[in-house]
């Protein structure tokens, strides 16, 4: 059975995400928010978990970027490429998606725009940040090491639904002609 392309440090990976807005409050945050008018970044506004977020929120596909310098740390290449292997930390993922929030009065009613990373949990004072989420390989090759840590394949996700780590992006970019099996 022929394996897996070998994930590198090459192209995008897949994004995630499948909406391009929504109403958050009142929505998928809950009711109106009190304390009309209310700023766009306020605290009353509920943080959501991303497998929620992700089906009216986007994360467009981004390039397999190493978080940190990697030429001390590696002696393999793939394709002139480094390979990426599980733990790896990649760049952060942001989000360009805007929600609405409307909050209501004594004699007023405000919607305004309020950027998805606001509305999703995350570690930042429990809030995405604004840079984005973290990315990190976990690597499904059972059998295949690259210095000492499990070698990554195509379609590898690229997070493990923690709050620490909840992308939803998986490796596309990957190598042409080495593969990797079980």
């Amino acid at each position: 059975m022929p394996g897996l392309a070998a994930a590198i440090y090459q192209g995008p990976d897949s994004g995630h995400g499948v909406g391009a807005g929504a109403s958050h409050h009142p929505g998928l945050g809950g009711g109106m928010l009190p304390n009309c008018p209310h700023p766009s970044l306020s605290p009353t506004i509920t943080a959501v978990a991303m497998p929620a977020v992700n089906a009216v929120a986007i994360w467009p596909p981004l390039m397999q970027a190493p978080l940190t310098p990697l030429t001390a740390l590696r002696t393999v290449y793939i394709n002139k490429a480094f390979p990426i292997v599980d733990q790896d930390l990649l760049t952060l993922h942001p989000t360009p998606t805007q929600f609405t929030t409307s909050s209501v009065g004594d004699k007023c009613f405000v919607t305004l725009n309020t950027p998805a990373w606001w509305c999703t949990m995350g570690v930042t004072a429990g809030r995405e940040a604004p840079v984005g989420h973290s990315r990190k390989l976990m690597a499904t090759s059972t059998t295949v090491w690259i210095n000492g840590r499990r070698a990554g394949r195509f379609s590898d996700p690229l997070g493990d639904g923690t709050t620490a780590f909840p992308c939803l992006s998986v490796v596309t970019g990957s190598s042409i002609n080495v593969f990797i099996g079980v």
